[in-house]
């Protein structure tokens, strides 16, 4: 855990759509900055030498002419059933993203205020490393699976995948600094998130 003078790096994690996003969201105001791991991933899926990497990885140059959806909805094809394929999309996107991490970290380091780092494979990637506190945002495959297939427009089936791909939910809980049950409703666990970050703004006063 890195420690800072004047402020803190928080994660909100979880996995695929138990509503870290939607967590983060309730503090914005609270904190200096909010930025998505998600958003981070389909950046990169804009950059010419990732299209690179993907085009010789899967052997398809199309993939140097399709525009961010495209490519997105492309590898959601490809690598649905094919763990092998999904080995190779993380080799090309995770060291980037871990990098990224680090590097944005080392900037932040005694800057003032909380900035929050709101993703699902927060854990899984190491990132929590980098972080000061995390926060895992807790709920069933099956309402996450539901959230999920609504908010990206894809089948249920493939969202439980993503989500039995991922570090299992408890596992996660058992590392994180505070849990937020997602079960009882919005306001509930926005309730949960504030009551939270008042803690750790409190100890930024110190």
């Amino acid at each position: 855990m890195m420690n800072f003078d004047t402020g803190y790096l928080v994660g909100i994690t979880g996995n695929s759509g138990c509503g870290q996003s939607t967590a983060a969201g309730f503090i914005t105001e609270q904190c200096a900055g909010v930025c998505s791991l998600d958003r981070i991933a389909h950046r990169l899926l804009s950059k010419a030498y990732v299209l690179r990497d993907l085009a010789d990885g899967f052997s398809r140059s199309s993939f140097l002419t399709m525009n961010e959806n495209e490519i997105r909805s492309e590898l959601r094809s490809i690598v649905f059933d094919d763990p092998d394929k999904m080995l190779i999309l993380n080799s090309i996107l995770h060291p980037r993203m871990i990098r990224w991490a680090s590097t944005s970290a080392a900037s932040l380091k005694g800057s003032r205020g909380m900035r929050v780092l709101e993703g699902a494979l927060i854990f899984e990637l190491g990132i929590d490393r980098y972080l000061d506190y995390t926060i895992v945002i807790e709920d069933t495959p099956e309402r996450s699976a539901e959230r999920l297939a609504e908010r990206d427009d894809i089948s249920t089936e493939y969202a439980l995948k993503r989500w039995k791909r991922q570090l299992p939910i408890n596992a996660k809980a058992n590392r994180a600094d505070y849990v937020v049950h997602n079960s009882q409703g919005l306001g509930y666990m926005k309730q949960q998130i504030l009551n939270i970050f008042e803690e750790l703004e409190s100890r930024l006063l110190i």
